[in-house]
């Protein structure tokens, strides 16, 4: 059994829109991921009041502890770029600020995605030897490489001076030394490239994260990231990329869909009906509408 006297700092992002997912994924990290005290910190971006009480009621362990961080207190006065694609909220942006709240003297952090379900005991991520990385991540399979054939990767690899086959990471988990991450001030210059290469950007912050942390993060277990598009076994974390497993028009992988529910189902989301289309378009156009008006 791991040891339980340690603290596991976990960071998620969330709207009000992806609550569901992310009270699967945690229930699946209390239920796979005991034997270690857990604080998660959700950066939250317009959760409702009683979607905040059924998160936390839908949580039994004592080994966890849950806070909320409004994006103004965790981003201040700094601008977030916006980017109008229903597949890449503007929330996955705000990873890039986990350094603003974690508590001093802490040595690493594990950001999720929302639509992950965590299938291993996340406390062996805390026994990786960093080396001289900053970060730790799994490799994109779909993307592989920055200089990608198909123009997915970093398509201005060559001016930033990288290699086209330097390796692309997914930024869906991202295991962070936070000592180095502030050292080489991260936030800053992946902004800085979202700003400068708009242009090349084709997937929000994880084009930035890739264009400044080629070559320094260390590669994990692929199974720490196994994308939904893959039905092979071994997934020590699933990943719902594309059309959620909440949404109707869901087209990967049926047996990961029972998954996702059967996680989505211990919580206080158990009567969770489908999203249709028409539903989904609504609400990218509210968040749309906040989002450019502040």
């Amino acid at each position: 059994m791991m040891s339980t006297d340690r603290r596991l700092s976990i960071v998620y992002a969330c709207d009000n829109n992806f609550v569901p997912l992310l009270a699967a994924s945690i229930k699946s990290l209390e239920i796979n991921s005991a034997g270690s005290q857990k604080d998660i910190y959700i950066i939250d971006d317009g959760i409702s009041a009683s979607s905040r009480q059924k998160l936390i009621q839908s949580i039994s362990s004592k080994e966890i502890t849950i806070q909320f961080l409004l994006v103004k207190d965790v981003v201040g006065k700094i601008t977030i770029p916006y980017f109008n694609n229903a597949a890449l909220p503007v929330t996955t942006f705000f990873r890039l600020f986990v350094h603003t709240f974690i508590p001093a003297g802490t040595e690493r952090v594990l950001y999720l995605d929302s639509d992950m379900i965590v299938l291993g005991n996340v406390a062996e991520l805390w026994d990786v030897d960093f080396g001289d990385n900053i970060i730790a991540a799994v490799q994109d399979p779909g993307i592989k490489t920055l200089g990608c054939s198909w123009g997915g990767g970093v398509r201005n690899w060559e001016e930033l001076g990288y290699q086209s086959e330097d390796k692309y990471l997914n930024a869906g988990l991202l295991l962070i030394n936070i000592n180095k991450w502030n050292e080489f001030d991260v936030c800053t210059k992946a902004l800085d490239a979202a700003v400068k290469y708009q242009k090349h950007i084709v997937y929000g912050d994880q084009y930035c994260l890739n264009a400044v942390l080629a070559n320094r993060w260390l590669e994990l277990d692929p199974e720490w990231n196994h994308l939904v598009d893959n039905d092979k076994p071994g997934a020590k974390l699933l990943h719902y990329i594309g059309n959620k497993p909440i949404y109707t028009n869901y087209t990967y992988s049926q047996r990961y869909r029972e998954i996702f529910f059967d996680y989505l189902n211990k919580t206080a989301w158990k009567d969770f009906k489908l999203v249709g289309a028409f539903t989904r378009c609504v609400r990218m156009i509210r968040r749309f509408i906040r989002k450019i008006t502040g």
